[in-house]
């Protein structure tokens, strides 16, 4: 492979590919039209000498030389967003920095995103809005902010959604040992059918957690109706804390349970067939974004390395 036959701009297709699972999703996030995207994928096969991702009817896979090259391409797009943002640092921004999160983005990742950015950008005013995700996506689309952050990829009519980072939700249980048939109910869990039969504490409708965990259970023939909405609680405080108590189970960001998961207050209940990845996305408006957002979208995608989901 001769390094000097990279482009950059086939390495920003491979890696919007990567990360959308489909060439069709990717061509319209690059604004380019399908062929040209799938015509910089083999360009980069050929320069490499091996096939970096496998087709299905489904979407497309990475092979193992294609999870590779994605590690690798996202710290040249990483390293490239934060040059980018030092240049932009030099010259002054101000003003005020408008813009809505849901709840696990606001309450885990925001604080050190904005931490980092105003060590950069010290005369930025900040302004969050925090709710639901899909209150987030509506009022990004009345104009009421400038961008904002919501968990998974959600119905988003007139909006651009462009993944930052990937998170997992996990079902967790409280630890206390007095509470032996819970314990012996926490144990028994084997199978995503067997979540029939606990009590669960949920998010409130609307909530990208509950949104993502109802379309996998879809997904695996279980309709969420013939589940136990034993707790239907809108802050994640509060799930966290009813948990703990042995009310029920809940479905959380491992985000939002990281320190109770190392303190031995949570555990994960695992489940053999059931995985809940989803991405944290970028609600975007569908023409150019102002400043500062610009800059500060910008700026924390220069971070996505460094913000990997927690494992526990």
């Amino acid at each position: 492979m001769n390094p000097n036959d990279l482009d950059l701009r086939l390495l920003r297709s491979f890696l919007t590919v990567a990360e959308c699972g489909k060439v069709s999703t990717a061509a319209k996030q690059l604004h380019l039209s399908q062929p040209a995207v799938t015509a910089h994928v083999r360009r980069l096969e050929e320069i490499v000498g091996q096939p970096l991702i496998s087709r299905s009817t489904r979407g497309v896979r990475l092979t193992t030389h294609g999870h590779t090259l994605r590690t690798l391409s996202a710290e040249i797009q990483n390293t490239l967003s934060r040059i980018e943002a030092s240049f932009r640092s030099q010259h002054k921004l101000s003003g005020e920095l408008r813009f809505g999160a849901s709840l696990t983005i606001a309450s885990h990742l925001i604080p050190m995103l904005l931490a980092e950015f105003s060590r950069a950008y010290p005369t930025i005013q900040f302004d969050l809005r925090v709710d639901n995700s899909q209150v987030v996506l509506e009022s990004v689309r009345e104009g009421l902010y400038p961008f904002g952050l919501v968990e998974g990829s959600q119905s988003a009519a007139g909006l651009r959604l462009e993944q930052f980072i990937e998170d997992e939700v996990v079902l967790v249980a409280g630890t206390n040992p007095t509470f032996r048939s819970y314990q012996r109910l926490a144990a028994s869990v084997a199978t995503a059918q067997d979540l029939a039969k606990l009590p669960l504490i949920w998010r409130e409708a609307g909530s990208g957690t509950r949104v993502i965990v109802e379309k996998t259970m879809r997904k695996l023939g279980i309709q969420p109706k013939l589940l136990a909405y034993q707790y239907v609680l809108a802050g994640i405080e509060a799930i966290k804390t009813a948990t703990m108590q042995c009310m029920g189970f809940a479905f959380l960001s491992r985000w939002s349970v990281q320190n109770e998961l190392a303190l031995g207050r949570l555990r994960i209940v695992r489940i053999a067939d059931l995985l809940v990845r989803r991405g944290f996305y970028w609600a975007l408006p569908s023409g150019a974004l102002g400043e500062p957002s610009d800059t500060f979208v910008r700026f924390c995608n220069g971070y996505r390395s460094e913000l990997s989901s927690p494992r526990a």
